[in-house]
């Protein structure tokens, strides 16, 4: 499997549909606990100072792009990489590919308005889909949430919680969860559950959707972008500059 490491970190340059035909092809091949993570700037600078993040990024087998400026610092580092593999629209392949092959999801996270609103509109989308069970991401007993999830055995575990707590749940719980593919979508689940809105698909095309969530919703995400975005290009530039050096 391809791989870029860099920044500490490794990221798996595929297409959107790559990372679902390898998925179907590790599920085909009788492998369970597959993991798959997606990265943009605020989780590659939170992974410099948390460790069991940087090990659960690691640790994935499958790496997403999530980000227009993650795509183009990788590109002007001089490594390959084919396009921005969206979170959002690889949980909508892999949906997709699910109700297709008679393959069972779960779905963890979000409020409890978000994640019914979320199913019932999968359910209209997807009629076809086996959804195994759903809980809200407010939950005291992770160790019950563990047990319920490992007895239903889903092909499909979609966690729509913050991070890093959806990295570390995979992380610590992937070998006793009996799923076959565990994902963290995060935001995923408001935009299916009707709690926010994504950018026309044209604007995410020309890697605006950030600047658009923006616009919308300053007060929300304009301080991530302020505190994670500058480190991160620090991060690249220092890279950047050490590789020159050699």
């Amino acid at each position: 499997m391809n791989e870029i490491h860099i920044w500490g970190i490794k990221f798996t340059p595929y297409t959107k549909q790559e990372i679902v035909d390898a998925v179907q092809q590790m599920l085909d091949s009788g492998r369970r606990g597959i993991h798959l993570t997606g990265v943009n700037p605020e989780t590659v600078v939170a992974a410099q100072k948390n460790a069991e993040l940087k090990q659960a990024i690691n640790e994935s087998d499958i790496v997403n792009i999530d980000n227009m400026l993650v795509l183009k610092c990788l590109r002007m580092s001089g490594h390959r990489a084919p396009e921005r593999a969206a979170t959002p629209d690889v949980f909508e392949l892999l949906l997709r590919t699910a109700e297709a092959r008679g393959q069972s999801v779960y779905f963890l996270g979000a409020s409890e308005e978000v994640s019914r609103k979320m199913v019932e509109n999968i359910t209209r989308q997807y009629p076809e889909l086996t959804i195994a069970g759903r809980r809200n991401g407010f939950y005291d007993d992770e160790a019950a949430v563990v047990r319920e999830i490992a007895a239903l055995s889903p092909d499909y575990l979609f966690l729509g919680l913050p991070s890093p707590q959806k990295e570390l749940f995979i992380l610590h719980h992937k070998h006793e969860l009996n799923c076959g593919v565990c994902y963290g979508v995060g935001g995923a689940f408001d935009v299916k559950g009707e709690r926010i809105k994504r950018a026309p698909a044209w604007l995410c095309r020309i890697g605006l959707e950030g600047t658009v969530r923006i616009l919308r919703a300053p007060m929300r995400y304009g301080s991530r972008i302020t505190t994670f975005y500058p480190e991160f290009l620090r991060l690249f530039w220092a890279e950047r500059k050490k590789a020159k050096s050699q």
